[in-house]
């Protein structure tokens, strides 16, 4: 009996997904999301704009569940897209969509460089963002079993640690926050809310982990439980941030234009607790990097392998560890971009461009979402669904047309910060598909019309009749 190729081990369980879902979301520059969101309203309002946002991203997470259901693969967005679309939509789509989600990182090394340099003045950031990387990728490489162990105890860490600190911030100002409901303008919430999409960045990236969890109905209750925790633990820090800085302009948390603050957490923790609470939120802020880097790896990997085993990324990527059955050279990769973009964001500092960039793209992938589930309930009415999104399709399309109006609305702002975002999707999705174009599809109708060579080429299996 010869041995059976190395494949993906089932040993994600419910906990782990929610982790992940969650992790990948915890992240140091969501502090500075929650006082960007926070400048567009006018009173102690911010947990409103994350409970709607998170409230939304629940409608997307229905729609990730039922499409999962369907073709749970490492492919995710990728299948669902090319189900309803075609080929090309969805190469151009979910290679875009992947590279925009590396592309938080980069935001994340920017804002992890200041908080370390903010407790070891003495030591470069960079070295911290090289060395946190490395850990990551090494459990990554190890198996997605301890990785997972170790992403649910980092995860877990850093919502307690978010709560304990929201409730004694409230507790030092007796809970007085003077206007919990005071929203001001209408299209001031509506720009909070559509930034507070950032918050949520990354919980649906479960889904390329669908051929290694025990059950696959811990995708869609992983993602649920995981924007719960998210919208309880963004809501308590929004108001406990500031309820404990009265009297300190919200302004002067976010910086100025030319030059935004990318530790506003580490302030309040100072202000709040001083030299205790800084230490523990720098100890919070490594953890929710960490989190951060260790999800990016683990899920943009996968997604990496799914892509290079259908040819549309270099094969070599598709390798499978056979000591650790992991996918070891998309880990790999993954870790090398990661590390080359870190570099890139703290040399130019364009941090805040790429949180919007990331928050509009994710609106626009939800949007998406919802449309391939109109779609493919016309094309294939009669599909098996696991998962059904209630509300015929008047749901899914208001979930559509709600987020792409979000996702217009980040870009279309006059401040370079917004609109230079936009730009920049364009040129990703540009490239993306004049490589889908110009390579990927040439090398596809290639391989099938060797497949069809071969099948004309065999040998018929009817018996000759004999006259």
């Amino acid at each position: 009996m010869g041995l059976s190729a190395p494949h993906l081990k089932r040993n994600i369980s419910l906990w782990n997904v929610v982790s992940t879902s969650a992790g990948l979301t915890f992240a140091s520059s969501t502090f500075l999301v929650v006082v960007q969101m926070a400048c567009y309203l006018s009173g102690d309002s911010a947990w409103i704009a994350v409970t709607i946002a998170g409230l939304l991203c629940l409608l997307a997470a229905m729609c990730f569940s039922e499409l999962n259901g369907m073709w749970p693969s490492v492919n995710g967005i990728r299948l669902y897209v090319f189900r309803a679309f075609g080929e090309k939509a969805s190469l151009v789509i979910a290679l875009t969509y992947m590279s925009v989600v590396t592309l938080v990182v980069g935001t994340e090394a920017y804002v992890l460089s200041h908080v370390l340099n903010d407790a070891f003045p003495s030591i470069p950031p960079p070295w911290w963002i090289f060395v946190m990387l490395t850990a990551a990728t090494f459990f990554n490489f190890r198996g997605v079993k301890i990785a997972g162990n170790i992403q649910s105890l980092l995860t877990y860490s850093v919502v307690v640690s978010i709560l304990i600190m929201s409730i004694l911030a409230l507790a030092k100002v007796h809970f007085a926050v003077p206007q919990p409901t005071s929203v001001g303008s209408v299209s001031g919430l509506f720009q909070a809310v559509a930034v507070a999409v950032f918050l949520f960045v990354g919980f649906e990236w479960v889904t390329p982990l669908a051929d290694e969890v025990k059950d696959p109905k811990s995708i869609p209750k992983g993602m649920i439980i995981a924007i719960g925790i998210l919208v309880v633990s963004y809501s308590a820090i929004s108001t406990a941030m500031f309820a404990g800085l009265q009297g300190t302009p919200r302004t002067a948390l976010l910086g100025n234009v030319g030059l935004r603050n990318p530790t506003p957490h580490i302030l309040f923790a100072h202000a709040a607790f001083g030299s205790a609470g800084r230490w523990v939120m720098v100890g919070t802020s490594l953890c929710m990097s960490l989190t951060t880097f260790n999800a990016g790896l683990m899920s943009v990997s996968r997604f990496v392998y799914g892509m290079a085993r259908e040819s549309v990324l270099p094969k070599q990527l598709a390798s499978i560890s056979a000591r650790f059955s992991t996918p070891d050279k998309a880990v790999f990769a993954i870790y090398v971009v990661a590390l080359v973009i870190s570099g890139a964001v703290y040399w130019t500092q364009k941090f805040v461009l790429l949180v919007n960039l990331a928050a509009g793209t994710e609106s626009i992938i939800y949007a998406i979402a919802a449309l391939c589930i109109i779609v493919l309930r016309i094309k294939d009415p009669q599909r098996t669904r696991p998962f059904r999104m209630s509300g015929g399709l008047l749901l899914p399309s208001i979930t559509a047309a709600i987020f792409a109006l979000l996702g217009v609305g980040v870009f279309a702002q006059p401040t370079f910060e917004y609109w230079g975002a936009g730009v920049v999707l364009l040129l990703v999705v540009l490239g993306w598909l004049l490589y889908v174009h110009f390579t990927v599809q040439p090398r596809l109708a290639g391989i099938r019309a060797e497949a069809a060579n071969r099948a004309s080429r065999r040998p018929s299996r009817r018996p000759t009749q004999v006259d």
